[in-house]
């Protein structure tokens, strides 16, 4: 009985090679697709913007003026990115409030002197005052509140 062997047609190993790194490219370009998101998620600004407010007399520059019912600050910025707008978040005893300052640019190591009108007998007393800085990076405006300045005790001016 004779058998006959046919030629067995398979993938040479130049095939073979070229299969395999395309197929690790792929995976690459996957997971480096899915990191880039989670690490975008965690962080809103790129820039450490050094907002802070401004030492006067070894205190900082922060009251609520009963007669004009409103709070006044005054906030530096740091050296590394200009600052296009606060958001000033009010947490009183009876409501939460936000105001938008589109007029607070400050330069790198500027300064910017801010009122924010706050009514203490409709919202309560201040709890806690949040100043987020609005930056512009790559042509799209953030607000970077790990960057924030928070101010839990308010005094009178």
């Amino acid at each position: 009985m004779v058998v006959l062997i046919k030629e067995k047609k398979g993938i040479t190993p130049l095939m073979a090679t070229l299969l395999l790194i395309s197929f690790a490219v792929a995976v690459g370009v996957v997971f480096m697709n899915v990191a880039r998101a989670q690490v975008e998620d965690g962080a809103q600004c790129a820039v450490d913007v050094g907002m802070k407010l401004a030492n006067i007399a070894g205190s900082g520059d922060f009251c609520y003026d009963t007669a004009k019912q409103e709070l006044k600050f005054t906030i530096e910025n740091g050296v590394n990115q200009n600052i296009e707008g606060l958001i000033v978040n009010v947490i009183g005893t009876e409501k939460a409030e936000t105001f938008e300052l589109n007029d607070a640019k400050v330069i790198k190591a500027g300064t910017y002197v801010g009122h924010v009108k706050y009514n203490l007998a409709a919202a309560g007393t201040i709890r806690q005052v949040k100043i987020s800085p609005k930056v512009v990076l790559y042509d799209e405006e953030l607000i970077c509140s790990e960057f924030a300045v928070v101010v839990e005790s308010v005094s009178n001016c």
